[in-house]
């Protein structure tokens, strides 16, 4: 009796023995939550991805630097091509901007297909229905000058002043657009050197024109404008072309603009010259 009570416990505890050792191994041998697994390898991940990111926009930026075609001439204003690119163009330009008409230019250049620079008084973009109308303007895709703030002359002006007059208008076109002006056009093309180390500071291209006729009273109609723009003995390749906003600009401007693509001219987009050289 005692032997089977022996043989009966021994069995026993080897069973209960067993069976502990087989849940032991299927809980060791369980794999690791997937959860946990991407907590690890989501942060590297991103990491990589965000590195992509980065290196392809830098890619894009040196593309887009390379699209530099032409550079200003500052003996004449005019613009060069730097290699192979078509010397046949002329750049559009409109000074005191945007007052009456300049919205108007802007939506006829659009169904032309063509770009300009529409140089910003400070004083044309105070109120909120003149900041909706840069707004439109900017939003066409047309490039927004510096053209001062008053549109006083800047040797007149202390540096002070001279400095409120132009950063004044980068301030409150960017506030408007989001975008600080690359270009800038003093006045009565008069500048100072404290004005122009301050526009090379704020980034800017200084340019002044090669020709103009809108400001005459001669030519303060649609058709003499029209033919003095085509017919002026300055027209060359490169030109840089002064107008305004002005009602007898607007009235002729598609037909100066279809008028210079008859005579082979291209017209130039503000985004193919380099503004490197006042940086």
């Amino acid at each position: 009796m005692r032997k089977l009570i022996s043989i009966f416990f021994i069995l026993s505890w080897a069973l209960i023995g067993c069976s502990n050792q087989e849940i032991g191994v299927k809980s060791s041998s369980e794999p690791l939550p997937e959860k946990e697994n991407a907590t690890e390898e989501e942060p590297l991940e991103q990491e990589v991805e965000d590195k992509e990111v980065k290196e392809e926009l830098k890619k894009e930026n040196k593309e887009s630097a390379d699209q530099k075609q032409y550079v200003l001439n500052p003996n004449n204003w005019s613009v060069t091509p730097i290699s192979s690119a078509n010397p046949k163009v002329v750049l559009l330009t409109f000074d005191d901007s945007p007052d009456k008409y300049a919205l108007d230019i802007a939506k006829q250049l659009k169904i032309l297909d063509v770009n300009a620079i529409f140089f910003v008084n400070g004083h044309f973009i105070d109120n909120d229905k003149q900041k909706k109308i840069l707004q439109q303007i900017h939003e066409m895709g047309f490039f927004i000058g510096n053209h001062t703030y008053n549109h006083v002359k800047l040797t007149d002006l202390s540096e002070e002043e001279q400095r409120n007059e132009i950063v004044k208008v980068n301030d409150a076109v960017e506030k408007i657009t989001g975008t600080r002006p690359q270009f800038f056009r003093a006045p009565y093309g008069a500048n100072t050197d404290f004005s122009k180390q301050l526009v090379k500071e704020e980034g800017m291209l200084l340019m002044n024109w090669s020709f103009g006729y809108d400001w005459q009273k001669e030519y303060q109609e649609k058709d003499k404008l029209t033919e003095i723009m085509l017919d002026t003995p300055y027209l060359m390749n490169g030109a840089n072309l002064l107008m305004h906003d002005r009602k007898w600009t607007s009235e002729a401007i598609t037909d100066i603009v279809k008028g210079y693509q008859k005579k082979g001219y291209d017209i130039l987009d503000p985004s193919q010259l380099d503004i490197s050289p006042s940086k």
